[in-house]
C-alpha cells in the first residue's frame, strides 16, 4: 500500500459495550429482563416498559455511564496492531449534551469529557487529537468507517463511501456490504482492504 489508510472509527457499540451498560442501568431501574438481541430496531422506547418511555435516553447523560464501559473483545488488540502497521486511527462519535458550565445543582459528568477519558484509558495508542465529535459522520474523511447506526450505514453506502457495519440487533435489516460481527471479522475486513501481503488472522 502507498499510503496510510485512515480509518474512522465510531466508539459506542463499536469499540465500546455501550448498550450492555445501558440496559444494565435500566434493568436495574425498572426491574426488567431487556437485552441487547431484543433490541431489534433504532426505536428503543418500543422495548422499555411505559413508564420508562422517553427516560431510556435520559441514560445517555446518566453521570460516568461512559467512564464504565467494557471494551469489545479484540478491539484494543486490533487497533494497537492496525497503529503498528501505520494506519491513521481517527475515533468520531456522536455525543450527548452534557453540562452548562455553571450551571446550578449539577452534579453529574460531560459525556464529551466522559468519552475522551475512556479512550485515553484504554486506547492510548490513539493521539487525543484524532477524536473527533461528530454526528454528520460523512462529513469527515476517511478511506473507510466502522459503525453501527443504520442511518449512517446507508448514508456511507448511498455515498459509494466504505464503510463496515459492526453487527447489532438493531442493524441487521440494513443491508450492508461490509459487516462484521467482531473485531476478528474487522482486522480481516482491514486486511484484504489495506494490507493484502499480512495473510495471517489472529483469534482474540
Amino acid at each position: 500500500m502507498n499510503k496510510k489508510p485512515i480509518i474512522l472509527v465510531d466508539m459506542d457499540d463499536v469499540l465500546a459495550e455501550f448498550t450492555e451498560e445501558w440496559l444494565r442501568r435500566y434493568n436495574k431501574d425498572y426491574n426488567d429482563t431487556v437485552t441487547a438481541e431484543d433490541f431489534d430496531g433504532w426505536d428503543a422506547m418500543k422495548h422499555v416498559k411505559p413508564e420508562c418511555g422517553k427516560k431510556i435516553f435520559d441514560y445517555f447523560k446518566a453521570p460516568g455511564i461512559y467512564r464504565n464501559l467494557k471494551p469489545k473483545d479484540g478491539s484494543q488488540e486490533v487497533i494497537a496492531e492496525l497503529t503498528k502497521l501505520g494506519a491513521e486511527i481517527i475515533i468520531v462519535t456522536d455525543s450527548p449534551m452534557g453540562c452548562t458550565f455553571g450551571a446550578d445543582n449539577w452534579n453529574g459528568s460531560n459525556p464529551t469529557d466522559d468519552k475522551r477519558a475512556w479512550l485515553l484509558e484504554h486506547f492510548p495508542m490513539i493521539p487525543f487529537e484524532n477524536v473527533i465529535v461528530a454526528r454528520k459522520k460523512w462529513l469527515v474523511k476517511g478511506d473507510i468507517l466502522i459503525d453501527d447506526k443504520p442511518d449512517t450505514i446507508e448514508k456511507f453506502q448511498n455515498l459509494g463511501r466504505k464503510i463496515i457495519a459492526m453487527d447489532m440487533p438493531y442493524n441487521r435489516s440494513v443491508k450492508a456490504e461490509r459487516r462484521a460481527l467482531d473485531w476478528t471479522e474487522v482486522r480481516s475486513i482491514l486486511l484484504n482492504e489495506f494490507y493484502q501481503d499480512i495473510k495471517e488472522v489472529s483469534s482474540f
